[in-house]
């Protein structure tokens, strides 16, 4: 008699052969688009433009680890001493991406996924005041997902992907500036990427 959890076992691991032989396993790609900041930094800075790079590694058709770097640079609209304000997010995650070979073609098509993870974000302030530049390390985590397009021959892939950064920007308490109100915040960014299949 045949033992049906082994059948479900050898399925899958069928499944996971024939996605590494013809699939992903390991992508590099680039990144451009928007950022923005919430609440009070929201209303201080104008959305910025994002570049960056990332890396995917997969572990099954499934489950993939991700890292990520950007570089944007926004402008201050308040009219206070900060002039400049570059953000520098550094973000380790994983992607998951679910079961859809049984989804109509449109969503297989899109190869859609969900990322969670989180990172560093650091932030250097110039200003024209004595105060001089400032740099600040900041913890946060991240949430959002996104749809990756094959655009040539298992190589190439183009994507669009939406997150949510919670960041507990440093002086959003105390020890700033300009209001705390102003400092507070968090930060959306919504970028396209190019990304190549090894």
């Amino acid at each position: 008699m045949v033992d049906p959890t082994a059948y479900e076992f050898a399925e899958d691991e069928k499944a996971d052969k024939e996605f590494f032989h013809l699939g992903r396993f390991l992508m590099l790609g680039i990144d451009f688009g928007l950022g923005s900041y919430t609440g009070g930094l929201g209303e201080t800075n104008d959305p910025a433009f994002y570049t960056g790079a990332h890396i995917i590694y997969f572990f099954d058709k499934s489950l993939a680890f991700e890292g990520r770097g950007g570089y944007l640079k926004h402008q201050n609209i308040s009219g206070a001493t900060a002039q400049e304000n570059i953000l520098i997010p550094i973000n380790f995650g994983f992607r998951f991406y679910p079961d859809i070979k049984n989804a109509p073609k449109p969503i297989a098509l899109a190869n859609p996924y969900l990322a969670l993870g989180g990172g560093l974000y650091i932030r250097q302030t110039s200003t024209n005041s004595a105060l001089g530049d400032t740099s600040t390390n900041n913890m946060g985590g991240y949430f959002g997902g996104g749809l990756q397009f094959q655009i040539y021959r298992r190589h190439i892939y183009l994507g669009t992907d939406f997150r949510y950064h919670l960041v507990y920007f440093d002086g959003e308490s105390s020890g700033s500036p300009t209001p705390p109100d102003q400092n507070s915040g968090n930060y959306f960014t919504t970028v396209f990427s190019l990304t190549y299949n090894f």
